[in-house]
């Protein structure tokens, strides 16, 4: 059996399964709360779901297993501090985050649609920059995956230049027991803040609905990767795709989020999110041959996730009041 005969297969074991959430749990839920109007937004959303769901496998049985054989640092087998890391994952990936998103913001983003088509803005759809090449669904997911990219590179980068923000941001950071389940620690604010800017830039940059969900869905997995316990820095390859090791780094105390020789400034390295080009062109990339302590100096969170939300709430409002 080749490639061409799993694809079809694969392909209808997931409409299969699409179909069977919706008619089973999702449709007959909405018919109970006199919602079936958002019927095909919430049969699209489960996209987010199902995506989720293979995510969330795949880290269990891959990441976690590939922690144990080839760790960058000796860990407690489930540490007391990552526990709160799953929850986070689940409620990232399995769609709850997404759906809220989607069901506050849509009436604003469709205004924006609105107003872009009001000024015949032309969006920058890769598929026309050179029919017969760009216009290939390979080419152009990777084109897309390349742009959304450089957005979130500076998203990251701000996320560390204004105190305020990095008092939101220091929770993803403040992890000192990093494992794949690590990527969604965040604080809701930022997440909120960060989804927006995203979903903004891929109206912008012309990315299908279902486009987006894959490229979300495969960034988000190839983060996990990053974040895990594993000791890879892909040789050569580093300078193609970022590597746990280096994203490390950007974790390290000491070097991922304060100024080189300043402890307690704000600066930091390696803030790519999948290609250390950017840091590369930047001069924020540092390749490391071993990996750090992680974690944020003079800086220890409650393991309540409830806790955690409401201290950097805190912080951040405290940073934003006249000194």
């Amino acid at each position: 059996m080749n490639l061409s005969d799993i694809t079809p297969i694969i392909s209808n074991a997931y409409g299969l399964a699409q179909e069977w959430v919706f008619s089973s749990i999702v449709g007959p839920l909405l018919y109970q709360l006199d919602l079936m109007s958002w019927a095909e937004d919430a049969f699209d959303g489960i996209d987010w779901f199902l995506f989720g769901c293979i995510q969330v496998f795949l880290i269990i049985v891959v990441l976690r297993v590939w922690e144990r054989f080839d760790p960058a640092e000796k860990q407690e087998r489930f540490a007391k501090a990552s526990r709160a890391d799953v929850l986070y994952t689940l409620f990232h990936r399995l769609g709850i985050f997404h759906g809220l998103i989607f069901v506050t913001l849509s009436g604003f983003f469709f205004q924006i649609d609105s107003v872009l088509h009001d000024f015949r803005f032309d969006r920058l759809n890769v598929e026309n920059w050179w029919p017969g090449v760009t216009s290939i669904p390979v080419v152009s997911f990777l084109l897309y995956l390349i742009l959304l990219d450089f957005v979130d590179y500076l998203y990251h980068r701000a996320s560390h230049a204004f105190n305020w923000w990095w008092q939101l941001h220091a929770l993803h950071h403040s992890q000192t027991v990093m494992t794949a389940w690590s990527d969604n620690r965040n604080h809701v604010l930022d997440d909120v803040i960060r989804a927006s800017v995203m979903a903004f830039f891929a109206l912008l940059f012309g990315v299908s609905p279902g486009q987006f969900i894959a490229l979300v869905a495969l960034s988000q997995f190839i983060q996990s990767w990053q974040h895990a316990n594993i000791n890879v820095h892909l040789g050569p390859a580093k300078y193609v795709l970022i590597s746990p090791l280096y994203h490390r780094m950007h974790h390290a105390v000491g070097y991922g989020h304060e100024a080189q020789g300043k402890p307690g400034v704000l600066g930091g390295c390696n803030f790519g999110i999948l290609f250390p080009w950017w840091d590369m062109a930047f001069k924020t990339a540092i390749f490391p041959k071993v990996a750090y302590p992680t974690g944020v100096r003079n800086l220890t969170v409650s393991h309540n996730i409830l806790t955690q939300q409401w201290q950097g709430l805190v912080q951040a409002f405290r940073e934003l009041l006249p000194k």
